[in-house]
């Protein structure tokens, strides 16, 4: 029974050995599994972005996403009531300057014109009539003076001839009689004087009816030619050589003053008008370039105004165009444009990664020689360009580092790449 026992507890002891060393296994290997898994997360290398570290001149640009739109932009707008009578001209038709876009019926302007021809042509007659009058009236003031002067004349010389008598001691007047004479002289001379007066008055008060009679012409004419204007304005033309953009109008609509019929364009003078996201318009100034991408050309522009409101986080910048436009430019064309901001000589830079801003320090993985794998580094960042950033410390020339998002394994200081 003793031999039994002993050889029952080699068996159990030989078992618990064997278990032990199971769970001891198993833990080492689990241990040194989640070791090796913290050190090297694996990442198929076809979903990585990576970029290699240049040296050289460094241009800092600022990329936004914009428009193409008109310089000169016109609303032709009415100033006479009317009912849309034709149309002539639709939106995207191109016009030159007296073209005629559409015509307009307004049946009491046209009558208020002949109304208003009538009242001319009636005030032009008055106006003759009174004239006449007045130069009539002027004629007899003239024959009053010449009257006058001549009566006066007469005296002078009857006075004259009595004088000579007396002197010669001819007694063949009268004393009364010569005095008498001198009373007319001086009576006729006194009424010559006063009709010389009246008639100075009558001209310079003719003078006076004929300005009033010609203001009230003038402004009889001038109230015709605006009634003559706005008959001419139920036919509405272009203002310039210009595309026509838009034609909201229709047949048989009724339209009152000031209303928009047409928006016309200029065909050959653009502008770019790109926003910019406002984190980034710091460093854009007025007269920097610009290159426009249409997608099928690049266009040279500077910068000509930067609004002063952000709108939806991004600002505003017009672009004026230099040169020649390609033949795809029209209004609201989508447009790319890129600012140049610096030029950075002989300066370390690297494609952006996603995620880092300028002036910063951050974590990227920086790619070994044998590209098995990449190790968490902190790297300076400087300046910021659309597509590239600065180096500033941490990369040396010809490194590769991952700038595809990393944020899935952030958490581990090395990766392997397979």
């Amino acid at each position: 029974m003793d031999i039994v026992r002993a050889r029952e507890k080699k068996i159990i002891g030989s078992k618990l050995r064997w278990v032990i060393g199971g769970v001891i296994a198993v833990s080492l290997i689990s241990a040194l599994g989640f070791s090796r898994s913290d050190l090297s997360y694996r990442v198929n290398q076809n979903s990585l972005l990576t970029a290699q570290v240049q040296r050289g001149e460094m241009m800092v640009t600022v990329r936004g996403t914009g428009v193409l739109v008109p310089e000169d932009i016109r609303w032709i707008a009415t100033d006479v009531e009317g009912r849309v009578e034709r149309i002539l001209i639709k939106a995207g038709a191109q016009v030159k300057m007296g073209d005629l876009l559409l015509e307009l019926s307004n049946p009491q302007l046209v009558q208020r014109l002949e109304e208003t021809k009538w009242e001319l042509e009636a005030l032009e007659a008055e106006t003759k009539a009174q004239d006449v009058e007045m130069e009539s009236e002027l004629l007899d003031r003239q024959a009053a003076v010449v009257i006058e002067k001549l009566n006066h004349e007469r005296a002078m010389l009857t006075l004259k001839a009595h004088d000579q008598l007396f002197a010669q001691g001819v007694v063949a007047v009268s004393k009364i009689a010569h005095a008498e004479i001198k009373i007319d002289v001086n009576q006729y001379e006194q009424r010559w004087k006063l009709e010389t007066k009246r008639l100075h008055k009558r001209e310079v008060n003719l003078a006076a009816q004929r300005l009033a009679y010609e203001a009230r012409l003038n402004r009889m004419r001038r109230i015709l030619q605006r009634v003559q204007d706005q008959v001419d304005n139920l036919k509405v033309k272009a203002t310039m050589d210009s595309l026509v953009q838009e034609m909201p109008m229709e047949l048989g609509q009724q339209v009152s003053s000031g209303t928009n019929l047409a928006k016309l364009a200029r065909r050959d003078q653009y502008i770019a008008e790109i926003r910019i996201p406002e984190n980034q318009i710091k460093d854009v100034r007025l007269g920097q370039k610009v290159t426009i991408d249409t997608r099928n050309n690049k266009i040279a522009g500077t910068v000509q105004r930067i609004d002063p409101a952000v709108i939806n986080s991004s600002v505003q910048v017009d672009v004026a165009l230099i040169g020649d436009l390609p033949t795809e430019v029209r209004p609201d064309l989508t447009i790319d444009g890129v600012i140049e901001i610096d030029r950075i000589a002989d300066t370390l830079y690297v494609k952006r990664p996603i995620f880092i801003k300028s002036y910063s320090e951050a974590d990227v993985y920086v790619i070994d020689e044998n590209g098995e794998y990449a190790n968490k580094k902190s790297i300076k960042f400087g300046q910021m360009s659309t597509r590239y950033i600065q180096i500033q410390e941490g990369l040396a020339m010809g490194e590769s580092i991952i700038v595809s998002d990393a944020s899935s394994w952030e958490k581990h200081s090395q990766i392997k790449i397979n």
